[in-house]
């Protein structure tokens, strides 16, 4: 039912995306809120964690070795139900809250392209107590491709966001026909 090759695209392509609006929005601006909601700093934070806890503990459970590449407080910071807070001192720095969003999506598409492909029709590996399911999913393969649909919604955020603080619309077919690339 779920297609590995067609996952790994979606998951590769949308980062592809995430990184091109996140670049948009200096870095100096990733912790201001000017609806007053949310920041940067968090959604690239909450892709992060989303990433790991769908593509990874969900499918394979945790393992002990996850603290490589996804610092304790991640899930504290950015995960479900978390709130974004103004203080820029609460949070990793945009560098630090980058390069873990990459640790996490190389490891992702490491794990991924390791598995077997029959796997992806097996049950999650769910947690006890608040995500003892998903109302979106219950195989592995379809955390795994909701992966990349978490993600669209956030990189509109991020778009809205990067509005929001003063920037113009992206001019995409301006920028297409003067050679780059949206795919890579």
């Amino acid at each position: 039912m779920f297609d590995k090759a067609r996952i790994l695209f979606q998951l590769e392509r949308t980062r592809v995306l995430s990184l091109q609006m996140i670049e948009r929005v200096p870095q100096e601006k990733w912790f201001e809120m000017p609806m007053g909601i949310t920041h940067v700093a968090w959604n690239v934070g909450h892709m992060a964690i989303a990433e790991y806890f769908l593509g990874m503990v969900f499918i394979r459970g945790p393992k002990e070795n996850d603290t490589q590449f996804v610092p304790e407080n991640y899930a504290d910071l950015f995960g479900y139900n978390s709130v974004a807070h103004s203080d820029p001192q609460v949070y990793p720095s945009p560098i630090e809250i980058l390069d873990t969003l990459d640790k996490i999506h190389q490891q992702l598409l490491l794990e991924t392209r390791a598995m077997p492909t029959a796997e992806l029709n097996d049950p999650c590996l769910f947690l006890e107590g608040e995500f003892d399911h998903h109302p979106i999913f219950e195989q592995k393969g379809g955390a795994l491709e909701w992966l990349a649909y978490h993600e669209h919604v956030h990189i509109g955020t991020i778009g809205l966001l990067r509005r929001e603080l003063g920037a113009r619309p992206i001019e995409y077919f301006q920028e297409s026909r003067a050679g780059k690339r949206f795919t890579q």
